[in-house]
């Protein structure tokens, strides 16, 4: 056995998986256990490959963990990134940290109750935690001075949870963006002294340094936090913070060198890349996007998040020439998604819920007509919008719900899909909502939507996967599963008609 790195860091398996697409690591975060893992798992979440006992990519949040590491004066021999089966070689008596990543460990997020709910089980970001601190236990016998520490976008599930922390043996909790402090404190741990159980992060004053190493599905930070306010968010407190144009670039050439053509730029809204005093800066984006599309090796640009606020304030220019470059050449038929968050047609229900910067400088009156407008708007620029609901969210009224239903209906002709997810509070202390608390009205706005998006996903799904260069033989097999999965699903949905 070898002594190990001072400091191993790790993921679980729907983290730790060589996902080709954003896509994929939303359609694997989707899955409860009534898909079986032995199956799907292998074809939607393939392991990350490996050099020797390091992860040749790593989720972006471990990949930036190691990055001020080496940046503050540990050395690449005493970090070692890993995936978990290689746990039993990284660890051993000169172990001091173990670190821990998961996006939703106990399964609370909106994804995850609202498909537990439907298909029932416990989902597989669950399973595959509980697998992972299993694993860890494991190990630990190895390295009687290590101490497990938990980080990441699901830390509000286990923060304030001291049941929890000792059920998966973590012995701290890292809240927050860490750049600043974690050096320090693993410092701390190895030196055998005292910390807190919870760790408040404290952001990066002193800058977030670039990448040394490839992150899963290509992914770059463009910016971080988001502030808006919304309660049902875990960054709503947290301002946006734009990362340097110079280090987005060089994060994506460190994915590139890693083989990873397929480049995903992480933010709560694109749009809002480069903003400055509430000021929206459409040309630094699309300078940037040029720069990446530029290049050598990118296949496939993913954009995730934008702001309906934010769509309204760029031009139609501005929209398709993003669309333009976002596409990589592929021609006007490149389906190219935003994922869109209208959460309610009804404006009054969201600014109940502390949602008025989100529709700012147009107020709750005109909420679900500005919706509609820039949507429209973002198709016509040539993109597939992903809209997003929030279905039960507290003083949820049959009006607000019939709302929604009539704005949907209204967009069944339009490229586009629509996902709706149950309310889950950041708060463990509120209670969020459940299959069994959906009226028939709400299970007739839920049908709606999946209708649409059986219809209309399995395309941008192909479209994606062959130009992130996805080997035939594989699309096939993801294209037969989500059609078993589809039928599957229209079966659960024709079950609830009468409810």
């Amino acid at each position: 056995m070898s002594d190990g790195s001072p400091i191993v860091l790790t993921g679980d398996r729907t983290l730790m998986a060589d996902f080709g697409l954003l896509l994929d690591g939303m359609a694997c975060s989707s899955q409860t256990s009534r898909t079986p893992w032995g199956m799907a798992g292998r074809l939607m979440a393939p392991p990350v490959p490996a050099d020797g006992v390091r992860a040749r990519c790593a989720p972006l949040g471990l990949r930036r963990v190691e990055a001020a590491l080496l940046r503050d004066g540990w050395t690449s021999d005493e970090v070692a990134v890993v995936r978990p089966e290689e746990l039993p070689e990284a660890v051993g008596p000169a172990t001091r940290v173990i670190g821990l990543s998961s996006g939703d460990p106990l399964g609370l997020g909106m994804n995850s109750t609202t498909m537990r709910g439907v298909f029932g089980g416990e989902s597989w970001t669950q399973l595959q935690f509980r697998r992972l601190c299993a694993q860890v236990r494991g190990v630990r016998p190895r390295a009687p001075s290590a101490r497990t520490v938990f980080g990441g976008p699901g830390v509000w599930q286990i923060a304030g949870d001291r049941d929890a922390r000792a059920e998966f043996g973590i012995d701290h909790v890292i809240a927050g963006y860490c750049e600043d402090g974690v050096s320090g404190w693993f410092a701390r741990i190895a030196h055998g002294h005292d910390l807190p159980a919870v760790l408040e992060g404290g952001g990066a004053s002193r800058g977030i340094p670039p990448l040394a190493g490839a992150a899963v599905m290509g992914a770059v930070e463009l910016s971080r936090g988001c502030g808006l306010g919304c309660r049902f968010c875990s960054l709503r407190g947290e301002p946006m913070v734009h990362v340097p144009a110079e280090t987005v670039l060089h994060d994506v050439r460190t994915n590139l060198s890693a083989g990873l053509g397929a480049v995903s730029l992480v933010s709560e809204d694109l749009l809002r890349y480069g903003a400055s005093l509430g000021r929206l800066d459409p040309e630094a984006l699309l300078d940037l996007v040029a720069r990446i599309a530029s290049m050598e090796g990118v296949r496939i640009i993913q954009g995730d998040h934008v702001n309906v606020a934010s769509v309204a304030r760029y031009s139609d220019d501005q929209l398709e020439r993003l669309y333009r470059l976002l596409a990589c050449g592929a021609g006007p038929r490149a389906m190219v998604w935003v994922n869109v968050g209208v959460e309610s047609a009804s404006g009054l229900l969201l600014q109940s819920a502390g949602c008025e910067a989100k529709m700012l400088p147009h107020g709750p009156g005109r909420w679900a007509a500005l919706c509609r407008e820039q949507v429209l708007r973002l198709c016509r620029a040539g993109f597939f919008p992903l809209v997003s609901l929030v279905m039960g969210l507290p003083g949820e009224a049959p009006g607000d719900v019939e709302e929604t239903d009539h704005w949907v209906a209204g967009l069944q002709r339009e490229p586009l899909a629509v996902f709706p997810l149950f309310y889950a509070p950041t708060d463990r202390a509120q209670r969020g909502f459940a299959a069994g608390d959906m009226t028939p009205a709400q299970w007739r706005l839920f049908r709606r939507c999946w209708k649409l998006n059986l219809r209309r996903m399995p395309r941008l799904y192909w479209d994606n996967q062959r130009r992130c260069g996805v080997a035939l033989g594989r699309r096939l097999l993801m294209r037969a599963l989500a059609r078993a999965q589809g039928v599957w699903w229209k079966c659960l949905m024709a079950g609830r008609k009468g409810k």
